[in-house]
């Protein structure tokens, strides 16, 4: 005899059935049920209502990023097409993972009928949820990775601009969630495999966020390197132009670190949790696991803001493309 155990983290969630007399107490499959069975679920109920609010900002404010960038009204740079391909990922969590996820906890925090009587349904829920938010996590994992790298070549007098790079980022960004996926697919018949996965979840994310924080320090130390420049030769901007202009990319290099602070306080907690549940499966763990679940999401539905209160192209077309909307 078979029951649905589920446990969902932010790449990931586990739909499988398991046999009720397990012989591994650490196996994951354990995992889920204590997670289900446990007083958190009320927890996990809690988060699943606020991640389904969230959805509707998510869904809006990256649609408002996205029209406004499509709409042309100002030079369009390779920075803007990889913003609006991070806002197509964001729009299409709050679109399609956030109301999923929420849905099935919402259903197995309160409604134990219907999962005896559909549980095919249920798990086929539990399948979408998972691929879906693990593969648009880490889409969006590679595409601030792309951004920040991008930022730093545009500073050095190099970019994405021509086709060819532009055409090789899309790619890296298209191929990086595989490999994980087909762990995640294994993971899903096998349970053996689920320790393999989070590893991969914890490697991803430590490689891109190493990359990230290298090509923002470089592009620190270009602006530094600039500012010691005018100050030696005494250049200033009333007799001649400098290198580069010095309040213009100071701007945008505070929006990269606003960018590089929020990817930060959103994705790091649920990393670190993953780490400590391969060493301890405690109740502490598992309810850090779940809050970060929220910091996950909530990424999708503060970018497009963030975007613009700090992007002052991005807010004039967004007030440009509100007043014809209005007409």
């Amino acid at each position: 005899m078979h029951h649905l155990s589920c446990a969902m983290s932010v790449n990931t969630s586990h739909y499988m059935f398991t046999k009720q007399n397990s012989t591994s107490p650490r196996s994951f499959d354990n995992f889920s049920d204590q997670i289900l069975d446990s007083p958190g679920n009320g927890l996990i109920f809690s988060t699943a209502v606020v991640i389904a609010l969230l959805s509707a900002p998510a869904v809006v404010g990256n649609a408002l990023i996205l029209a406004t960038i499509w709409r042309r009204t100002f030079l369009r740079t390779s920075f803007h097409s990889i913003l609006s391909g991070l806002a197509v990922t964001d729009f299409l969590t709050g679109l399609i993972s956030q109301p999923f996820y929420a849905s099935l906890h919402l259903i197995h925090g309160k409604n134990a009928p219907v999962i005896q009587d559909n549980p095919e349904v249920v798990i086929v829920i539990g399948i979408i949820t998972g691929f879906s938010a693990y593969l648009l996590v880490n889409i969006t994992i590679a595409t601030m990775t792309v951004m920040s790298v991008e930022r730093w070549l545009h500073m050095s007098r190099r970019s994405l601009t021509t086709s060819h790079r532009r055409y090789y980022a899309a790619i890296v960004i298209l191929l990086f969630p595989i490999p994980s996926l087909v762990v995640y697919s294994l993971a899903l018949k096998e349970p053996a495999f689920w320790n393999t996965f989070f590893k991969v979840i914890i490697a991803n994310f430590s490689f891109c966020y190493l990359i990230i924080s290298f090509a923002y320090f470089n592009v620190y130390q270009i602006i530094r390197r600039h500012q010691l420049q005018i100050q030696a030769t005494g250049i200033s901007q009333n007799f001649g132009q400098p290198a580069i202009d010095l309040a213009k990319y100071k701007k945008s290099v505070e929006t990269m670190l606003y960018i590089f602070l929020l990817f930060s306080i959103c994705f790091l907690p649920f990393t670190v949790s993953i780490a400590v549940s391969l060493i301890t499966t405690a109740e502490l763990t598992r309810s850090a696991i779940k809050l970060s679940l929220v910091l996950v999401f909530l990424s999708s539905s503060l970018n497009p803001w963030l975007y613009i209160w700090r992007m002052r192209d991005i807010r004039r077309g967004l007030k440009q493309l509100l007043a014809s909307l209005r007409t």
